[in-house]
């Protein structure tokens, strides 16, 4: 992380402090989901099981580190390789609604985008968006003191577009029928899974998800089976520390990642958000991740640094 963005987060979070009031979390009227006395810190990549509604953001930007793309092969030998870097771009939107104290309705838009940095990187890899559509019902099945479990069915509605040179030029020399430089695919699945929290103290907190599915695939005509599966601990500091500041580590893997897919492999999410929790109705903080994406044509999963803001009002 360079010199330029440690001062910006820091900045951030000694405003959050300065301004912070603690006896707000503990106010009955705190809207923020919590177990055992634990006010649970929210991740993007977790998604939550609690039965409540809310309206959340965020918005991120991704650099990878510098990969070799494997232009052309034959009989599995390198033919041609160009280096290059790839810059991802995330915005996401979801809003829940709670029908009953078991049931929830939610919404979420998401938009990401790929492309490479130089010229040889938008040559081999182009441009790349993906806006998806996601409407989901969330049921609760067990809670204790500590403990919730809930389930969740989520439809989801995708909308690729692949700008390649590379694969334009690749169709031309197999003489396809149909060459275009880009190429739109719209994609249709359904998941659905567990969710869970878990709290442990006042300081200490546990969420997870698990979830299959199958669907349409990237590629035209052929459906995949696909996975998402996750966690996150969190501590919050509030209570030990007279600091409104939290921290959740997180992890998460998915054959269908929102930035790139590629058949047969997943991606893995690992990182650390940093998070403002005296609010009563309310979550910020700066998500801080290390991705590892497979890449069309390149070998090796690349590693790419990924900033992100993201934010969630509570309204029950």
């Amino acid at each position: 992380m360079n010199a330029n963005l440690s001062k910006i987060i820091a900045t951030i979070v000694a405003a959050l402090i300065f301004q912070s009031n603690i006896s707000a979390q503990e106010d009955k009227e705190n809207n923020v989901p919590q177990l055992n006395d634990h006010f649970f810190i929210p991740v993007t990549v977790v998604p939550s099981p609690f039965i409540n509604s809310y309206f959340r953001t965020s918005l991120g930007v991704a650099q990878s580190g510098e990969f070799e793309n494997v232009v052309l092969e034959i009989d599995g030998e390198k033919i041609i390789g160009l280096r290059g870097t790839l810059l991802f771009a995330d915005l996401d939107f979801e809003y829940q609604q709670k029908i009953k104290d078991w049931i929830a309705l939610y919404f979420n838009y998401n938009l990401t985008a790929r492309l490479g940095t130089e010229l040889q990187s938008l040559l081999t890899q182009g441009v790349n968006t993906v806006s998806t559509f996601r409407i989901g019902w969330l049921v609760r099945i067990l809670e204790t003191e500590k403990f919730l479990l809930s389930a969740d069915l989520q439809v989801n509605n995708h909308s690729a577009t692949f700008i390649s040179i590379s694969e334009f030029v690749k169709d031309l020399v197999r003489d396809s029928v149909v060459t275009s430089i880009s190429r739109q695919v719209p994609m249709l699945n359904m998941n659905g899974g567990i969710r869970f929290a878990y709290g442990i103290n006042r300081t200490f907190g546990v969420q997870g998800f698990a979830d299959l599915g199958y669907g349409d695939s990237y590629r035209r005509g052929e459906s995949d089976f696909i996975y998402r599966l996750g966690c996150a601990v969190d501590a919050n500091l509030a209570f030990t520390t007279k600091v409104p500041l939290g921290f959740s580590a997180f992890y998460m893997s998915s054959s269908l990642p929102d930035y790139v897919h590629v058949a047969g492999k997943s991606a893995i999410n690992t990182g650390l958000k940093i998070s403002y929790t005296a609010g009563q109705h309310y979550n910020f903080g700066i998500e801080l991740s290390r991705l590892r994406i497979p890449i069309p044509n390149v070998a090796e999963k690349v590693n790419s640094t990924s900033v992100f803001v993201s934010s969630r009002y509570y309204f029950n």
